[in-house]
């Protein structure tokens, strides 16, 4: 283990004991052997040690700890603790208005390298003022998760390398039939529960083709899609959502504020994946840039003056 790893452990147990840390977050994946990982969780005294994961483990009666497995998708250091607290909301390891602080670094190099405190419900960075607290009453924890898998995979790799863009609405099903209408013939119609749930790898990727067609998707809280292709009607309910975003992020806060329903849009244009409850945007969980390609946006931000700059050459942070 590097000293800088070990420091950041060091510091993290002290901050989280002299704070009231409610809990630590470590991004497991980054140490290939789960020793270090056993280590850590033993010392860090009362604080309760939630490890992030991208694998299946079966280390946490050894270790004490519980495991919050996200998205086996890339994301980037900041995204890891997104989904992360969004899960252990749902999986109730978390509370709104808990203090956390995560650790996190590149999968495998044995180096945490990012240490980042949080009080829930406070920053926008890592959640609006939305209370989250209830997340489990629209949808099951394994099912949000396998939703917001879904979601992010659209965003990075949209589908045949084509950007898509689409809304997945969870929970409160009856409530937001009344407040939408078919586009399109639906798809999940006639077909028994146990073939439309999101836990079917088949429905999966039956989602992710359904994705380039317009409108919405419908899933009930155990995880069985209701719909495709559904027009939410939210009646000019007005919502407050964040510059740039369009008419499907409108109406995915909108359908939030007019039900108890979680919604996960993914953007066409930037690959973005939003997070909505009763209105609000809960979590903005971004696409991670390409290394060794810089962006437009960059070049018009560093203006004439950077004219000299190989831009094409340079490396964006991920």
């Amino acid at each position: 283990m590097s000293k800088i790893t070990e420091k950041i452990l060091g510091f993290s147990r002290e901050l989280a004991r002299e704070a009231g840390t409610a809990a630590i977050l470590v991004y497991a994946d980054v140490f290939p052997e789960a020793d270090a990982v056993r280590r850590f969780v033993e010392g860090a005294g009362p604080c309760e040690v939630l490890l992030v994961t991208r694998r299946r483990r079966n280390e946490e009666s050894d270790t004490g700890a519980t495991f919050i497995r996200v998205p086996e998708v890339k994301l980037t250091r900041i995204g890891q603790l997104k989904v992360a607290v969004l899960l252990g909301l749902s999986q109730g390891c978390l509370r709104y208005g808990d203090s956390v602080v995560g650790l996190t670094g590149i999968a495998g190099t044995g180096v945490l390298d990012t240490i980042v405190c949080m009080e829930l419900g406070e920053e926008f960075e890592m959640f609006a003022s939305a209370d989250t607290s209830q997340l489990s009453d629209c949808a099951e924890p394994h099912v949000l998760e396998r939703v917001l898998d879904i979601a992010i995979t659209l965003g990075n790799e949209g589908r045949e390398g084509k950007p898509v863009g689409t809304c997945f609405v969870i929970g409160s099903a009856d409530a937001v039939r009344r407040h939408s209408r078919p586009m399109v013939l639906n798809p999940f119609k006639g077909y028994d529960e146990q073939e439309r749930n999101v836990m079917d790898v088949a429905v999966q990727e039956t989602l992710k083709e359904f994705a380039t067609i317009d409108g919405a998707f419908l899933v009930r809280p155990d995880g069985v899609v209701e719909a495709g292709g559904l027009h939410l009607e939210t009646g000019g309910q007005e919502v407050e959502v964040p510059r740039g975003l369009g008419s499907r992020h409108q109406s995915a806060a909108a359908i939030t504020a007019l039900t108890d329903a979680l919604a996960i849009t993914v953007s066409q244009s930037s690959g973005n994946v939003t997070v909505f409850r009763d209105g609000k945007v809960v979590m903005e969980i971004e696409k991670p840039r390409p290394i060794g390609k810089a962006t437009a946006p960059r070049r018009e931000f560093f203006g004439e003056e950077a004219a000299g700059i190989d831009f094409e050459s340079g490396v964006t942070a991920g």
